[in-house]
């Protein structure tokens, strides 16, 4: 297993930056993540991105997939990777948009990283500002990373992807079973009212 700075394992770039609020517009030509847009759980909730014309050049903000946006801006500095193709789509400026520089690193392996323990444990004592705190980018490029083999990294991988599942499956499940109690008692009132 190696250790090494993410500078030398990842590119860094800003996310976009607005020179004005950004203006929701239903026919805009791209969208952008923001925040807001991710649940409790850190998941991406893409169906509601806010679609704007972008003032600048949109390319150099651009997600596409294997992408790690890392939160550098707020309350909590998490990580997650883009597993589907988002097409025309920006992350905001409160994130660093990383890309992986080879193929020994594998995108979601580093996303899973930056948020344990011993990177938060970092970027607590490196943050900068009280309550919305922002990590910089000098920061960010000198976390140490732990890089196991390639076989490793795929089994984490492997392991985080069956984790996804189950949560999906549970959450789907817990909301049908919220809509069979609430149906079992409409059904009891209605049968009351007879």
């Amino acid at each position: 297993m190696t250790e090494v700075a993410l500078k030398t394992v990842a590119s860094i770039q800003v996310g976009y930056q607005a020179k004005t609020r950004i203006k929701e517009r239903a026919r805009g030509t791209h969208r952008l993540i923001q925040s807001k847009d991710f649940d409790s759980f850190h998941r991406l909730r893409s169906e509601n991105l806010t679609t704007f014309f972008p003032e600048r050049k949109p390319e150099t903000y651009s997600v596409r997939r294997g992408d790690v946006l890392f939160q550098a801006r707020g309350v909590v500095h998490f990580a997650y990777c883009i597993e589907d193709d988002l097409k025309d789509t920006l992350a905001a400026g409160s994130f660093y948009i990383l890309r992986t520089k080879n193929e020994n690193l594998l995108p979601q392996y580093l996303a899973w990283w930056l948020n344990q323990s011993k990177a938060q444990a970092y970027f607590q004592s490196q943050a900068r500002g009280a309550g919305m705190s922002f990590i910089s980018k000098s920061t960010l490029s000198r976390l140490q990373v732990q890089i196991p083999p390639l076989s490793v990294q795929k089994k984490v991988v492997k392991m985080l992807t069956l984790a996804k599942h189950e949560q999906f499956l549970l959450d789907r499940l817990s909301s049908l079973r919220s809509r069979l109690v609430k149906a079992v008692c409409i059904k009891a009132i209605q049968e009351q009212e007879k």
